[in-house]
């Protein structure tokens, strides 16, 4: 089975855009800076780095700070992966208990530049953010531009589907149809790194096929009777048997949404037609579903929809817009671009 085009055949929430242009035209043009969930204590064993890099991914500045500090790779945490092809911000953190951090001042490399250095109690956990605010250029756009202002207009009133893109299913969807193999194999994943790329591959698929069906049905943002909802910025999330005027109120105010499943083993909390939608969909994908049991993966909910905080735009000269705006942790800004614009990159993956 050919998984490249997933992501690309998604439907979308408001009709494929009539316009086209590029993404990431050059790396200034991708910008993103990560805001902590927390703030650093300032005292502790952990040093944490707030780094500007730049054509680097998170894993590359891991070896870097590695060779430069003398400490082992798994010494060194971060809280979520970043764009290579970005000028991106965020914290790493070393474990250096009873020891004074190198002069990072003296850390040379075209693609970082330390910004600050603090320290903390623990160490930096993997989702530990509030949020990453982007800053994005769209550059030789050929698009009508009051169509594109309108639809910006209906992402801030209604959101956009909470896709999982083609970053999480590796170069042409490879991670699935690897995944796929080894589970309709049986095969045991021994590489414990690969185990993770696989697991989360396939539970990010199904998700994708369930908010799919909810947008070609249009709910995918209003609700059903049946539903999970997740609040606004957390994993939380609680059952309503029917669909009250709160319950839509709250759904109004992106103060609720509905929710997917991120299939593994327990309860599934949706029930009447939410939960025959997303039995038919799980049904026709059994060997992703049986693999992910097998693996004892745990069910979770993630939300169908993703409103954009504090989204402005700016027409920087006729064929050039640029976009601001805020993410939770897990959501993909290239969810917001493509219900805005049919984009090309302009650097090589």
């Amino acid at each position: 089975m050919d998984y490249a085009e997933h992501v690309e055949k998604l439907p979308y929430a408001q009709g494929k855009p009539e316009g086209v242009g590029v993404l990431k035209q050059q790396s200034g043009f991708f910008k993103v800076n990560e805001q902590l969930s927390f703030e650093p204590s300032a005292e502790g064993e952990h040093e944490f780095l707030l780094i500007e890099k730049t054509e680097l991914n998170s894993e590359d500045v891991v070896k870097l700070l590695s060779q430069y500090s003398g400490l082992p790779r798994r010494a060194i945490s971060f809280a979520g992966m970043k764009d290579k092809q970005a000028v991106t911000t965020q914290w790493f953190s070393l474990h250096l208990p009873g020891k004074t951090g190198p002069d990072w001042a003296q850390l040379e490399h075209p693609g970082i530049q330390v910004n600050k250095v603090t320290r903390h109690n623990k160490k930096l956990k993997k989702g530990a953010i509030k949020c990453n605010q982007f800053e994005i250029t769209l550059s030789k756009l050929v698009v009508d531009r009051a169509s594109i202002e309108r639809r910006i207009e209906l992402i801030k009133q209604a959101g956009v589907p909470n896709y999982f893109m083609t970053q999480r299913f590796g170069y042409q969807g490879q991670n699935l149809a690897r995944a796929y193999a080894l589970f309709l194999n049986k095969q045991t994943i021994k590489n414990r790194k690969m185990k993770g790329f696989f697991l989360s591959s396939a539970r990010s698929y199904l998700f994708n096929l369930v908010l799919a069906q909810r947008v070609k049905e249009q709910n995918w943002n209003t609700g059903l009777t049946g539903d999970a909802f997740i609040l606004d910025g957390t994993r939380q999330f609680f059952y309503n048997e029917v669909l009250s005027e709160n319950i839509t109120n709250r759904l109004l105010a992106h103060d609720i949404h509905p929710s997917g499943p991120m299939y593994g083993t327990g309860e599934h909390p949706v029930t009447e037609a939410v939960k025959q939608l997303e039995e038919q969909v799980l049904n026709d994908n059994a060997v992703f579903c049986d693999g992910l049991r097998a693996a004892k993966v745990e069910s979770a909910r993630r939300a169908l929809r993703v409103v954009p905080g504090k989204l402005e735009f700016n027409w920087l000269d006729d064929n050039k817009l640029c976009l601001s705006f805020e993410l939770a942790s897990g959501s993909y800004a290239t969810a917001v671009i493509r219900e805005l614009i049919n984009t090309t990159t302009g650097q090589p993956a």
